[in-house]
Parts: structure tokens; C-alpha cells; sequence
């Protein structure tokens, strides 16, 4: 009895010492560079606020994303959680908390369309307004932040802003829980879109899977649902008039090929390659052969996975990214708010950031629209709507494009445009429309929502 009280006292004084710490901190971290994202800011008082309880939770989130020595905190989690793994030696099933990107702060207009956005739709795997970023240049390091629930779901799959991974000898797969009910609603917004068009707009639809159905030992098979079902069922939904866009069995025919990275849950250069030319056959034309291009090593990575899980064996078993270089001429210039910004298809700053290289690969940084401009001077023109799974595909694009429009559907307003999607599209003379949204962005409801306001009024 005597240990047990002073056991407790020293519990009571360790945590009283810590948490009055955490108090006179007045140089609270903005970032965490373990976790790659940014942190809660501290939340304005309003009585409205207050009243409404959101100021309550939102101070409670700051008050935790910077707590003092958190990131040790959260190494000795990590570590205590591997003392205790169920699965077997090299094998462990992780939960996380999804992510959305917001974009840069521009002008206010553009603030406030962002901030409209992000309350619609709050995660993907994404990166980063208000979502947490504090500067600008954070912002064009794509650092995420996860929206905190109320109550973690317990079913698997009842809480799409809820991820899941098993790692397996060095690699993480995000597991996947068919919906139809979303995919319906993904089948209902494409017509809608095919509606509003007409047949003056050619439409395709791609949806690159996630990793589970071509990496995951078969053991395991059965806690993930097949995508190959999933999207079959997609397929028997659409208008006759979209075309869908075969790319699980081209991407299953080279599952034993690097088409999925081991640390982060989008597809490689390889992978999109193999799906570009799934769509140039679907399009009726010849994919430009690989053996064109010239590749890029970028080295070692560690990416959104990793950056979830923090698991010790992905950390030593970290990616290559390798890139194609385009050698189409072209100009690709990206419109945040009322700003215009010119970058590179393959922008080399990023080269040497371990954990955000993909961003390397036509990175928007959360503009508002894209537009790439080529010398191929035939008189095509193709919209891409997409999450951050087209940014790699894109570039395999431009050979047989004169512009290639780039719409990310957490990002575009009207207000800042002037113009629905479809004004938009008619306004630019846009002869095709590709929607390239992965299969976990198909599965969430609120992801599509934000698809289908694209449409406006």
C-alpha cells in the first residue's frame, strides 16, 4: 500500500512537472518533422466559439500537437507498441488518422473559398491554409495535418478519415473496405458530368488502385476487400458514354515490377506509366515507348506511409524514386487565387527532401488551377481531375496534348474563377476530361462531394 501511494505521487509530480512546463512554453513548435506535417495552431477566443464547444477542441488539439518533447513521446509510443505486436515478427497493423491538402494563403477571397473547401472535405493523404500551415514556403513542402475526430470507429472502414495499414517485411499496404454506396455515388457524379457536357467532351475514367490486391501475402488476403470486384461494380454504372479505363490488369500483369512504392501508398513513375498506356489503348492511340524517356534517380524516400506509421522497418527499408524526364517542349504554369507561378513538370527542389519527394512530380501546391502548354500544336486539349495520384501520370501526357488543364477538385473555386467547371471547360475549348481519382478517394463520399461541387450551379 505504501508503494502504491508512492508510485502515485510520483506520477502526480512527473505529470504536474511536464504539464507546467508545457505552460511556460511560449515557443511552441509549428511543425513536426517526425510525423512530416504541420501542427495545430493555437485557436482565437470567442464566446461564440466557446459557446459552441469547437473552442474547447480545438485548444484541446493544439494543447496536445504541442506538447512539450512530443516527438520523443511519440518514438517511445511507437517503440512500446512493437514490444507488444500481435501479428508476428515483421508484421503489424497500424491505424491513422487521413489528411487533406489545403492550399497556399493568397489574396482573402482565396483564404476563404480554401477554408469552404476544407470544412467540406477534411482528408486524402494529402498535404496542406489554415490547415496548419504558417508560411508559405511550409506550404509548398505539401506538409499535412490530420483532422482529429470525436471517436476513433471501431469497425474497420465505418471512418473513411480512419487508415489502415499492415506492414509486412518492410512495406506498407493500405487496406481497402469496398463501399458500393460511394462508388455508386462516384458512377452518379460522372454522369452528371457526362450530362452537363454532352458529347462535345469526351470523358474517361481511371482509378488506380491501392497497393493491397498486388503486394499483401496471402495469408492476409482476406482483411482487405478485392478492388477488382470494387471497380467492376463502378464499371456497370456508368454512362455508356464515359469511357472507363482498364488499369488493374495492366498494373497486375507487372505486380512482381516496382510499381507501388514500400513506404508511401502512391503508385511510381513505373506504375503510372503502365497506366498511361492502358489509357492511350482505351483513347485508340500508341503510348510513347519508356525506353524514350530519360530517367531521373532522385534517391532515397520515406513517404506518407512511413510518415503515418513510423514503423522501424519501413524506416530501413526506405524507396528510390526515379522520374521520366518529358522531352515534349512545354511551359506549366500554376494559378494560386489571382497569382500565376511557373514551374517545372519535374521540379528538382524537392530532390533532396526525404520525406516529401514526391512532390517532385508536378507538384500543385494547392493552386487553384494548372494549365500545361506544349509544342505539339495539334489542337487537343484534355482537363485532368485529379487527387495526387495524376501528378505522375500527367507528364506521360504531354506528347499528345497542345494543353493539359489540371483540376484538383480540394482546390478549385468558382468564386476565384468566375466559373463552374463546366464554363471553365467550355471557356478553354476542352475536348477531353479525365478524372484520375484512386480508389480510396472513389471510396470516400466527402472527397467526391467536393467532384461534384466542381459542377456549381
Amino acid at each position: 500500500m505504501k508503494r502504491f501511494k508512492i508510485d502515485t505521487i510520483l506520477f502526480i509530480i512527473i505529470i504536474s512537472i511536464l504539464g507546467i512546463s508545457n505552460l511556460l512554453n511560449f515557443d511552441k513548435p509549428s511543425i513536426s518533422k517526425l510525423e512530416n506535417r504541420a501542427l495545430k495552431r493555437k485557436p482565437q477566443f470567442s464566446l461564440a466559439e466557446l459557446f459552441r464547444g469547437s473552442y474547447l477542441k480545438d485548444f484541446e488539439e493544439y494543447y496536445s500537437d504541442t506538447f512539450i518533447l512530443r516527438d520523443n513521446l511519440l518514438k517511445i509510443n511507437r517503440d512500446l507498441r512493437y514490444a507488444i505486436e500481435f501479428l508476428g515478427s515483421d508484421i503489424s497493423l497500424v491505424t491513422a488518422y487521413e489528411d487533406i491538402q489545403m492550399p497556399e494563403e493568397k489574396d482573402d477571397e482565396y483564404k476563404v473559398s480554401a477554408a469552404e473547401n476544407a470544412e467540406l472535405l477534411h482528408p486524402e493523404t494529402a498535404q496542406s491554409i489554415t490547415d496548419g500551415k504558417s508560411t508559405p514556403s511550409q506550404t509548398e513542402s505539401s506538409i499535412p495535418k490530420p483532422k482529429a475526430e470525436e471517436e476513433l470507429k471501431k469497425d474497420f472502414g465505418d471512418g473513411k478519415d480512419v487508415g489502415y495499414w499492415l506492414v509486412v517485411d518492410g512495406k506498407a499496404v493500405q487496406l481497402f473496405k469496398f463501399n458500393k454506396e460511394n462508388f455508386e455515388y462516384y458512377s452518379q457524379v460522372l454522369n452528371k458530368f457526362s450530362e452537363k457536357l454532352g458529347s462535345n467532351v469526351k470523358i474517361y475514367s481511371m482509378i488506380p488502385p491501392t497497393a493491397a490486391n498486388f503486394m499483401i501475402l496471402k495469408r492476409y488476403k482476406g482483411i482487405t476487400d478485392s478492388q477488382n470486384d470494387a471497380l467492376a461494380f463502378l464499371k456497370s454504372k456508368l454512362d455508356e458514354n464515359i469511357s472507363f479505363v482498364n488499369v488493374y490488369d495492366p498494373l497486375n500483369e507487372h505486380k512482381e515490377e516496382y510499381i507501388y512504392f514500400r513506404t508511401d501508398h502512391h503508385w511510381t513513375a513505373l506504375g503510372a506509366y503502365y497506366a498511361y498506356a492502358s489509357l492511350m489503348k482505351t483513347m485508340g492511340e500508341e503510348p510513347v515507348a519508356l525506353e524514350q524517356y530519360e530517367t531521373i534517380n532522385l534517391g532515397d524516400y520515406l513517404g506518407s506511409s512511413y510518415t503515418k506509421t513510423l514503423d522501424k522497418s519501413l524506416e530501413k527499408n526506405p524507396d528510390n524514386v526515379v522520374a521520366y524526364k518529358p522531352f515534349t517542349d512545354n511551359e506549366y504554369f500554376m494559378y494560386s487565387g489571382t497569382d500565376e507561378k511557373k514551374a517545372d513538370i519535374i521540379d528538382m527542389k524537392y530532390a533532396d527532401d526525404i520525406k516529401n519527394k514526391y512532390l517532385a512530380f508536378m507538384s500543385t501546391g494547392g493552386a487553384t488551377w494548372s494549365v500545361v502548354k506544349t509544342d505539339v500544336n495539334n489542337g487537343k486539349k484534355i482537363m485532368v481531375v485529379k487527387d495526387s495520384f495524376g501528378n505522375v501520370l500527367i507528364p506521360f501526357l504531354l506528347p499528345h496534348y497542345e494543353e493539359i488543364y489540371v483540376v484538383d477538385a480540394r482546390f478549385y473555386s468558382k468564386s476565384v474563377t468566375g466559373k463552374n467547371i463546366v464554363q471553365f471547360i467550355e471557356d478553354k475549348g476542352i475536348n477531353e476530361l479525365l478524372f484520375v481519382i484512386y480508389m480510396e478517394d472513389v471510396n470516400w463520399h466527402k472527397f467526391m462531394q467536393g467532384v461534384e461541387n466542381l459542377l456549381g450551379s
